[in-house]
């Protein structure tokens, strides 16, 4: 959709220089997005630490999607568990 679209465009905008001067764009992409929305998670942990009662795990990565005859992928870049405390 047009605001999906937009979305996109608003997370990679502060990549560009990154993107430009990559030696494969399309690969570079999926992180500089992840990148973007690991900073959108990690406000939300920061804003709602105090809200933790048991602790949390997260897990972020890229899902990579692959023909319907093969299995899709998923490259994970971080595992953290923050405590009661939100340590």
């Amino acid at each position: 959709s047009d605001f999906q679209q937009g979305a996109v465009q608003e997370l990679i905008l502060p990549h560009g220089k990154r993107l430009n001067d990559a030696d494969d764009r399309m690969k570079e992409l999926p992180y500089a997005l992840y990148d973007s929305q690991d900073v959108l998670v990690r406000d939300i942990i920061n804003g709602g630490k105090g809200g933790i009662k048991q602790g949390l795990a997260l897990l972020g990565g890229i899902q990579i999607n692959t023909g319907p005859d093969t299995d899709d992928y998923f490259h994970p870049l971080r595992f953290d568990y923050y405590d009661s405390d939100g340590n």
